[in-house]
């Protein structure tokens, strides 16, 4: 007698889906089966991972070695980006000869830090261009003044020097200069002319010589074909250079030519009329 079984009876494997994924209490988990098959790493296995491994790391130095003594990346173009042309000719003429090695071993800050001790450079930037190219990127320093310390030289809104000034005639720009040489305080005494210098109006700035410092927090303030001397403070200077300008004629008619007018006090006003054409001795100042 023939017994038929279907495919009913047999027993399906549920998919993974469809498995529980936390069991009920009192249930316990499915063992799972282990492989019996063990495998074992034998001596030679060990000896080939770590002849493998030196193999590996020989051939990394090998690599290191033959790049770093490969000409074809030996640094032979710098390109120098920057405004001032002179600047620009001095820099390229400075690493025109191959003294910089290979591109892989170029310090790239400490060069930065050389091309920034240059007196016209404010700021610098370097990159590789591979295979052996450099680009240096300069921002170069803006004149601002001249400053008279230790002899006349240009120099920028930081009161960096950048060259010495033989002759005043070359730049129209006015000299700040201190009554002690800037003995002290030349950090602060220089923010005050620059500030100064700063907020006068066009016509003003155009038409001045010269700011004058002092260790008592003023500044004299000196214009092209005008004898007249004005001091004033470091606060408002705009400010008092404005109200000398509105009262100059009122005070000239009352105490003649002036030859140096300090407004830098609060509420008052010092006169020093200019002397006499006949070389009197000098009046005295007057306050107003």
């Amino acid at each position: 007698m023939a017994t038929i079984t279907s495919e009913l009876g047999r027993e399906r494997k549920q998919p993974l889906f469809a498995r529980r994924l936390f069991l009920r209490p009192g249930e316990k988990a499915l063992a799972l089966k282990k492989s019996r098959r063990r495998r074992v790493f034998r001596v030679r296995h060990v000896l080939l991972l770590l002849a493998l491994q030196a193999g590996f790391f020989l051939a990394l130095r090998e690599a290191y070695l033959f790049l770093i003594t490969w000409d074809e990346l030996a640094i032979r173009k710098v390109q120098v980006v920057c405004a001032k042309d002179n600047l620009r000719q001095t820099l390229e003429s400075y690493f025109a000869s191959p003294r910089l090695g290979n591109i892989l071993l170029c310090d790239l800050d400490a060069l930065r830090a050389q091309v920034r001790r240059l007196a016209w450079v404010k700021d610098a930037s370097v990159q590789k261009v591979f295979p052996s190219g450099l680009r240096i990127t300069v921002v170069e320093r803006t004149p601002f003044a001249l400053l008279d310390r230790d002899g006349l030289r240009l120099a920028d809104e930081e009161g960096h020097a950048l060259e010495p000034v033989y002759a005043l005639e070359e730049y129209a720009l006015p000299v700040i200069s201190d009554e002690t040489g800037f003995a002290s305080g030349f950090t602060e005494k220089w923010d005050a002319a620059s500030r100064c210098y700063r907020t006068l109006p066009p016509v003003e700035r155009d038409r001045l010589l010269g700011i004058l410092c002092s260790d008592f927090g003023t500044l004299e303030l000196a214009f092209k074909d005008d004898p007249v001397r004005i001091v004033v403070s470091t606060d408002s200077p705009a400010e008092d250079l404005a109200a000398f300008r509105g009262r100059r004629a009122e005070w000239e008619g009352l105490f003649g030519p002036l030859a140096l007018v300090n407004m830098s006090f609060d509420g008052r006003v010092y006169l020093r009329p200019a002397a006499p054409a006949d070389d009197d001795p000098a009046q005295s100042d007057k306050g107003d």
